[in-house]
């Protein structure tokens, strides 16, 4: 307890200042989350965008991922990065989902952004990762497939190679390409696999 002598000359900030700050977060928060979502979620979804054509280094440094080693398969396309929290939620429920819908012909595939060689590598151990990881560096794919830039991104790939457009949350990417922001429920991932397959 400190004593009120010691108190003395201590002026406590206004409320309204206090107020004022809050206020100020909550309207730039509400903007970011505005520009997010690029379509409205009863807006109908313009002409199916194929996955745009791409060759990326994996992380394992073993050589490169393509857009054309994945023709004909349903594809998951998750844009991750190690000091991602809602990543770390997420990973698990990608690993999971790769073990047991492997042998039916998906393919997952980790994006690495934004993120140290080290980091990414320490990210992929921690969580026991089998799935092949890329690295986009400069983010060209995730600019090529989302007017978003955020982290985690997911995207489901249709085995003629367009890009899902089953609603998820309402988000929208270029040309009307469902994008599931944030880290993905296991019920949600589960339930779009199977329409994926």
């Amino acid at each position: 307890m400190v004593p009120s002598n010691e108190l003395e000359g201590y002026r406590a900030r206004p409320r309204s200042r206090r107020a004022f700050l809050l206020s100020l977060v909550a309207l730039v928060a509400a903007i970011a989350l505005a520009r997010l979502v690029s379509t409205p979620a009863g807006e109908q979804a313009g002409p199916a965008k194929k996955l745009p054509g791409f060759v990326l280094p994996l992380l394992s440094g073993e050589g490169a991922k393509s857009s054309r080693s994945l023709e004909g398969s349903p594809v998951v396309i998750n844009f991750w990065a190690s000091w991602c929290l809602p990543c770390r939620e997420e990973a698990p429920l990608l690993e999971r989902a790769w073990r047991t819908y492997r042998d039916d012909g998906l393919v997952i595939i980790g994006v690495n952004a934004r993120d140290s060689e080290a980091d990414a590598k320490s990210f992929v151990r921690e969580f026991d990762i089998t799935y092949p990881v890329v690295v986009d560096e400069h983010l060209e794919l995730m600019h090529k497939v989302s007017s978003i830039e955020g982290w985690p991104q997911t995207f489901f790939v249709e085995r003629d190679g367009d890009l899902s457009t089953v609603p998820a949350r309402g988000n929208r990417g270029r040309d009307g390409a469902t994008v599931d922001l944030g880290a993905l429920e296991s019920a949600a991932l589960k339930r779009r696999i199977e329409a994926l397959l």
